[in-house]
């Protein structure tokens, strides 16, 4: 299939098909840690005196945990989802080695075999980039969470 004049193969069924195992040896290891970081944080707070009072006030189950609980715990599930992120991203050479993809894991190895420096350079810059974006990202995401991440000691003169 063609999409403003480029062919993408992964817009097809067969792409589709083929996408699904890499896709998941990326992932797969990253929701579990997301996941439990998550139980953990709710295991945490959920039995704290906020969480019970808000049931104690007939508050839906779901506004519960979506409001009392998660906004609590988000702050670290960010940070991490936004480091592993980054990791898949600049770590996902092997996968595209395992799985014959094109990309730029692969042209990072080929690059290494050869000794082409610009490209690895080019190829650190590119990831060191990401990082600092999603970093940036994630302390945005904090102020939008918890507005008080910003103005902690802001009034102390510390």
């Amino acid at each position: 299939m063609a999409v403003l004049g480029v062919g993408w193969s992964f817009l097809t069924a067969d792409g589709l098909a083929h996408l699904i195992l890499p896709a998941a040896n990326l992932a797969l290891f990253k929701l579990a840690l997301i996941l439990r970081l998550t139980r953990a944080g709710v295991r945490e707070v959920v039995h704290l005196d906020y969480v019970r009072f808000a049931r104690a006030r007939g508050l839906a189950p779901s506004r519960v945990v979506g409001v009392h609980i998660l906004r609590t715990i988000l702050i670290p599930i960010v940070t991490v989802i936004g480091l592993e992120f980054c990791s898949t991203v600049a770590f996902s050479m092997v996968t595209e080695s395992i799985f014959a993809w094109p990309g730029m894991g692969r042209l990072m190895v080929e690059s290494i075999h050869v000794l082409d420096r610009p490209v690895i350079v080019a190829y650190l810059v590119a990831v060191v980039l990401l990082f600092v974006a999603v970093n940036l990202l994630a302390d945005i995401l904090y102020r939008l969470l918890d507005p008080r991440v910003g103005t902690a000691g802001a009034g102390s003169g510390a």
